[in-house]
């Protein structure tokens, strides 16, 4: 049975009924509605819209409405409904984006609700993560220390300058800091860093920034290695490898994904089928129609 319900066949099919449920609902409600005798089009507030009211009221209030409340929400909904069917009357909804785009969210709103009563099994979700392992693998983290040079203050050969303070301070013995040897600029950059996830070296010191320290050897100063800030001396005292968790740590998460990717499917798949019911005509401006042309001709 739950293989039945994971079928995408099965997942169009709900959506056709949901979709023809609620255009059948619609129709009627404006049969009703709009029913005309001598006396012109009738408003008929029904025994389930009253308690619609009343329900709503109670949730918002935490407590039932009074019989004069109760009266005022009818009355409100009679005045609602009158505006309503005027303002279609008068075309006033054509051509509205905003009432365009709620529609278009409310249709949507069917497609999605009709998606996620899909419930995956394990074995989905074990190979989704296999499949999706950059996006759940945690980031490694990386302890360092870093000497920064600003091109600019270092003549044409900024490059070359910094390979000569490399020497020194191996010379040094990387004893950077401890008064015996003053090498690099002055900058707002740390001089140290301990287990500092990928994502944040890449944040402060520019994108790409980690994957250059994943070429360095451990235990020894290294570069000169440039940054979109400049030129960094660098000294790796510990990298560590990133992991991919196991699905039981972080099955919330993967269904979370899982489920979002399942819904842009479904999502993706209506679109088609309902596009598959009308012709599109594009009638493009005079002049965008031309510019292609013009553009072939020089």
């Amino acid at each position: 049975m739950k293989k039945l319900f994971r079928e995408p066949l099965l997942h169009f099919l709900l959506i056709g009924v949901a979709l023809f449920l609620v255009y059948d609902w619609v129709v009627d409600d404006e049969r009703n509605n709009f029913a005309s005798g001598e006396t012109g089009p009738q408003i008929v507030v029904s025994a389930g819209r009253i308690e619609q009211l009343a329900s709503i009221f109670a949730k918002t209030w935490q407590r039932p409405p009074t019989k004069e409340e109760l009266q005022g929400l009818i009355d409100d909904f009679v005045l609602e409904e009158v505006y309503y069917r005027q303002a279609v009357a008068m075309g006033i909804d054509r051509d509205d984006t905003i009432i365009r785009r709620r529609l278009r969210q409310k249709m949507e709103f069917l497609t999605d609700d009709t998606a996620s009563v899909i419930e995956p099994t394990e074995e989905e979700l074990a190979t989704y993560l296999a499949e999706h392992e950059d996006t759940f693998r945690e980031s490694g983290t990386y302890t360092f220390q870093q000497v920064y040079f600003n091109p600019e203050k270092h003549g044409d050969d900024p490059e070359g300058y910094v390979a000569e303070q490399l020497t020194k301070l191996r010379a040094d013995d990387g004893k950077t800091g401890s008064g015996q040897i003053e090498v690099g600029d002055v900058s707002l950059l740390p001089t140290s860093l301990k287990e500092v996830p990928r994502r944040a070296v890449d944040g402060t010191f520019g994108s790409g920034f980690s994957q250059e320290l994943d070429k360095l050897e451990i235990g020894q100063w290294q570069g000169p290695v440039p940054s979109g800030l400049g030129f960094h001396l660098l000294r790796i005292d510990s990298i560590t490898k990133g992991r991919l968790p196991e699905l039981t740590e972080i099955r919330p998460i993967v269904q979370r994904e899982w489920s979002n990717e399942r819904r842009l499917a479904v999502r993706e798949e209506t679109n088609k089928s309902l596009l598959q019911n009308y012709e599109v005509v594009i009638q493009w401006p005079e002049q965008t129609a031309e510019a292609p042309d013009e553009a072939t001709t020089e």
